[in-house]
């Protein structure tokens, strides 16, 4: 625990935290702001509100992720590697205890916008959603398999920096890109973590979300197009989000445990 103190401290004074933590919570805010000052028409019932009081949970708390954990392993093969790895502390302590740090943050941060989201249509509509609960454990789950996953690309790179970015652009920007794709071929992206990620925003619907939908568009020349949109059920949801979390964690640890401090030269 006291290592997780460290870390925590650490995050705590990072520029990353104190400028992504506050527009975090101002990006939660905005929806349930604009509803009640009649900016914008309230939805007609609780799930609908929430639906959109939640809608852009999964990819904001993914890019506060990345940021975040994105060189919870790569800084020991920096400079801070020559203070960090000569200590008489084994390997496995150092990643656990980054990698509870990493998941302790970013999941109260999601808490807080499902919080706000919650609390703000209560205020609304006198009610909650139905599935609150479930939501609630499953985002727990999301928010330790994108940790974990992060954690695998932060062990990949010797530099602070580029191991950030490019987790970000990992899970922020490629996943993304790669489920549309996949959509306009009519593939399901079941492999890709944020594709399980929508489980989360998906249970505040009365009723979940058919499994496939396709929308045919005709244009010009006689060519159409037609796109299909996938929706993962809850179950597979739930076995994408810990396959990523068991695979990325034990991967992550067979690198750092094998990469030599010299590497950081």
């Amino acid at each position: 625990m006291t290592m997780v103190r460290a870390d925590i401290g650490f995050y705590l004074h990072t520029r990353r935290f104190k400028v992504v933590l506050p527009i975090y919570v101002i990006l939660a805010l905005i929806i349930p702001i604009l509803y009640g000052a009649g900016v914008l028409q309230k939805p007609p019932d609780i799930n609908d509100y929430t639906a959109s009081a939640l809608g852009e949970l999964v990819s904001a708390t993914v890019l506060l992720t990345a940021l975040l954990a994105g060189d919870s392993i790569s800084q020991d093969f920096g400079r801070q590697g020559f203070f960090t790895l000569t200590q008489p502390v084994r390997r496995s302590e150092i990643m656990l205890a980054r990698t509870l740090a990493a998941f302790l943050f970013s999941e109260v941060a999601m808490l807080l916008w499902i919080g706000i989201g919650l609390a703000s249509g209560y205020a609304f509509y006198g009610a909650v959603v139905a599935n609150w609960g479930l939501i609630l454990a499953i985002s727990a789950l999301f928010v330790g398999s994108v940790v974990s996953f992060v954690v695998l690309f932060s062990s990949l790179f010797k530099g602070p920096s580029i191991s950030v970015v490019v987790s970000v652009l990992v899970v922020w920007l490629v996943m993304p890109l790669i489920t549309g794709v996949l959509d306009l071929a009519g593939v399901e992206p079941s492999f890709l973590l944020t594709y399980a990620g929508d489980v989360v925003t998906n249970l505040t619907a009365i009723s979940y979300p058919q499994h496939v939908t396709s929308i045919t568009a005709s244009g010009g020349g006689g060519i159409t197009i037609t796109i299909t949109t996938f929706e993962p059920y809850v179950w597979e949801g739930v076995v994408i989000m810990a396959a990523y979390l068991v695979a990325s964690l034990a991967l992550a640890w067979l690198i750092y445990s094998r990469k030599e401090l010299k590497d950081a030269s």
